[in-house]
């Protein structure tokens, strides 16, 4: 077993620029960190290597001797984990993934559309309770990137369990005018007082400017929660997370 000991490995170097969006989108890559996250991820995600600390390079090697990696258990120091790693203590597995190519389609069920969601805490947390809503079918405008370290460790694992698709404005437009479109804003009627049988597209926007008005024009409702005590607002993945539940 050799143990790579510098960041100048070529496998090494390719991790560490997956940090940035950059990188990811150029070469269709992303990270995926933690034990239990790896443990969770489907075998469809194609794996393209794994990277192990020596003291984790056991256990990795056994993680995925069922799994195609195309390049295999790379075994590497401690402190050229922690020179990949995106967690303060690591625990010392991560795989490089193959960003899967999805094409734009109509969703088949309940949705979600994110405007302009820029927070990767925020957007990590809504992917995950969709996940545990049953909205399978995530479209993103103009948001943080959901395959960031950060959104990814804020799914928890759900990111595997949803389709999402990255979507353009005119896209965007056409989910509005074909599906049954929500938009989530303060100026609507209380949602509490409804519930929603039919599939439905929850449209969200930004932590600062809301959804867009050229979304808003197509909506075929606008829907609100109340607020007490003079709160003017709700953090946009807990307004989110509230909807989807009148659904359930």
């Amino acid at each position: 077993m050799d143990i790579i000991t510098s960041t100048k490995n070529k496998y090494v170097k390719l991790t560490r620029s997956l940090a940035e969006r950059k990188f990811r989108t150029e070469t269709g890559l992303f990270l995926a960190e933690g034990v239990n996250l790896l443990r969770d991820m489907p075998d469809l995600v194609d794996v393209e290597f794994v990277i192990a600390r020596s003291d984790r390079y056991g256990e990795a090697s056994a993680m995925f001797e069922s799994r195609a990696v195309k390049e295999g258990v790379i075994c590497v120091s401690d402190e050229v984990f922690k020179s990949i790693s995106d967690t303060a203590s690591p625990y010392g597995i991560a795989a490089i993934c193959r960003i899967p190519d999805m094409h734009f389609e109509m969703p088949a069920g309940n949705a979600l559309l994110l405007d302009g969601v820029s927070d990767p805490g925020n957007l990590g947390t809504i992917l995950r309770t969709a996940a545990a809503c049953g909205f399978c079918e995530i479209y993103t405008l103009d948001t943080a990137d959901i395959y960031s370290p950060k959104v990814i460790r804020a799914t928890l694992g759900a990111l595997f369990k949803v389709k999402v698709y990255s979507v353009d404005e005119a896209q965007a437009l056409k989910l509005m005018r074909e599906c049954d479109s929500c938009v989530l804003d303060m100026g609507g009627q209380s949602i509490l007082n409804e519930k929603i049988n039919s599939s439905v597209l929850f449209v969200s926007g930004s932590e600062a400017h809301g959804v867009r008005e050229t979304l808003k024009r197509e909506a075929k409702r606008v829907y609100s929660l109340p607020m007490k005590n003079q709160i003017e607002s709700l953090n946009v993945a807990v307004a989110t997370a509230v909807a989807m539940y009148q659904t359930v």
